[in-house]
């Protein structure tokens, strides 16, 4: 338990920086490829959104994980697992679909959300 602490104390003062690094590739995305990125955004809807609530999970458990009775860090552990292998995942969907490609025609995706 000691070697978790340790752990997570040495990733805290640089936490937030990975979520502000999704924030700003979007950001980036949309201000320098706004076509690219609407085709982008509704091609992978679903696993974009699933990928975002991962990542809100995760970070809620690594927070509460700090404030968390001795009772419930594994709780908060095991949260921070899951939310960590959902982000994983998901990430690995929207990189396989962007190598897969996008149907799109005019401008305009045209596939399904489950392509």
């Amino acid at each position: 338990e000691k070697q978790k602490d340790v752990m997570v104390n040495s990733v805290a003062p640089v936490w937030d920086g990975n979520e502000t690094w999704i924030v700003l590739g979007g950001a980036s995305l949309f201000g320098a490829f706004p076509m690219a990125y609407a085709v982008i955004i509704e091609a992978l809807t679903i696993p974009l959104t699933l990928m975002l609530i991962a990542l809100i999970f995760r970070g809620v458990a690594f927070e509460f994980r700090f404030k968390a009775l001795e009772n419930h860090l594994k709780f908060w552990d095991r949260s921070f697992i899951v939310g960590s292998i959902l982000t994983t995942f998901f990430q690995g969907i929207v990189v396989g679909a962007v190598i897969q490609g996008f149907t799109v025609e005019n401008r305009v995706f045209v596939g399904s959300q489950l392509d």
